[in-house]
């Protein structure tokens, strides 16, 4: 007989010991979690085609393909313009600093009676080149040596990163069915029902997530992009796309946008009102949007995280993982969400919680009747018989 907490007690340290060993290898294993999250983005569309009757690898090479030539035909209109705002922008620097130092200082000055100051760009660049001598100085030829291969060696890890996902992505996407059977084959007989039942709610948050968060995301950069585009903002585009990013969290990508939209505004018409109340009303649109059409249809209350968890999550993946951490902390905290949901119901449904011993029915027909005792589980099966013959099987743990 084996003590049931005991055995509990086993399978967390077992757990505890397999979520060190992932921290250990968090370098390697984040590329093939991202891997896996673009496969599950993408595996209905290959199951779709599969229906059709194409081969499961003819499936997977057509989806790439789509993929390849979407995201090439929209680096091939976005990057020029995107490369152009960013030289439009450089070369607003001086401008908006002459703007600064002649308009908006003085204007402050007179307002709320300060101190008179001026922004001196050469002052900046010395203040600059004294902070990168004092923590980044290199002595002699070795040290130099040991930056430039490093750097070196970080460069080739992210390069090896960026080609290493798509590739496991593809892997993922051809033995995605295989994959599935063969850890629904690993899973406990006893304890299937309620497996998949965890399965089936992470896959809802999944859905969530994929078809609603990301699609909210890019819907609204391009309503802020248009939107700024439109009332003749230069950068507006950045500043757009920008903000849909960081919609991720929850108001930072209107505070975000709405910040950088207003000192853009200020250093390309210098105080505008009109312009500046014409931002405004692109950001009230865009939460409106948001609010009212793109937040309800889209994604509902289906991931179950408060704004603040939203917050901790993705500064947590940033700091873990970097950007692909924070593309998939989001994901990754909802599943744990679920995790804990279904963990407080097994614990509030448990003999710890002081919860008295039940007779449940179970099974489709009604003909199994499970008693929940404290030490041993007594399994009592009623055969429909012409003799009504009972039986009834103690099971000790």
């Amino acid at each position: 007989m084996i003590d049931r907490p005991l055995r509990r007690i086993f399978i967390l340290i077992i757990i505890a010991l397999l979520l060190w060993l992932i921290y250990l290898l968090k370098p390697v294993v984040i590329p093939f979690v991202g891997a896996f999250f673009i496969a599950y983005l993408f595996s209905p569309l290959v199951a779709r085609l599969s229906k059709l009757g194409l081969p499961r690898w003819l499936s997977t090479c057509v989806v790439f393909l789509g993929i390849s030539v979407g995201l090439t035909f929209a680096l091939w209109y976005v990057v020029p313009l995107v490369w152009k705002q960013v030289i439009y922008a450089r070369d607003s620097i001086p401008a908006g600093v002459h703007w600064v130092n002649h308009h908006f200082l003085p204007w402050a000055e007179r307002t709320f009676n300060l101190v008179p100051m001026r922004i001196d760009t050469d002052q900046m660049s010395n203040a600059i080149m004294q902070y990168i001598k004092t923590n980044y100085s290199i002595d002699n030829i070795q040290t130099l040596v040991l930056r430039l291969a490093q750097s070196g060696l970080n460069f080739i890890q992210i390069g090896g990163t960026v080609v290493l996902v798509p590739i496991i992505t593809f892997y993922f996407l051809l033995d995605w069915e295989r994959m599935l059977k063969q850890m629904h084959r690993l899973i406990p007989r006893p304890y299937e029902k309620t497996t998949m039942r965890i399965v089936r709610d992470c896959h809802m948050v999944l859905g969530a997530f994929v078809k609603g968060q990301i699609l909210v995301m890019f819907l609204l950069g391009v309503v802020y992009a248009v939107g700024l585009q439109i009332i003749g903002l230069e950068v507006g585009l950045i500043i757009g796309m920008v903000a849909g990013l960081a919609s991720i969290i929850p108001y930072l990508g209107f505070a975000v946008g709405i910040i950088s939209a207003v000192i853009a505004t200020l250093f390309q018409f210098g105080i505008d009102w009109m312009q500046l109340f014409l931002v405004g009303v692109v950001f009230m649109i865009g939460q409106a949007i948001e609010g009212y059409i793109l937040q309800p249809f889209l994604l509902g209350d289906k991931i179950g995280l408060s704004p603040v968890a939203v917050v901790f999550a993705v500064l947590a993946g940033a700091h873990l993982g970097g950007i692909l951490g924070m593309l998939i902390a989001l994901p990754v905290a909802a599943i744990i969400v679920v995790l804990l949901k279904h963990a407080r119901e097994f614990y509030e449904s448990s003999l710890w919680y002081g919860k008295s011993a039940q007779v449940i029915l179970d099974g489709e027909n009604g003909k199994s009747v499970h008693v929940d005792a404290e030490n041993i589980n007594v399994d009592i099966t009623i055969k429909n018989q012409q003799d009504s013959q009972k039986s009834s099987k103690i099971d000790p743990e």
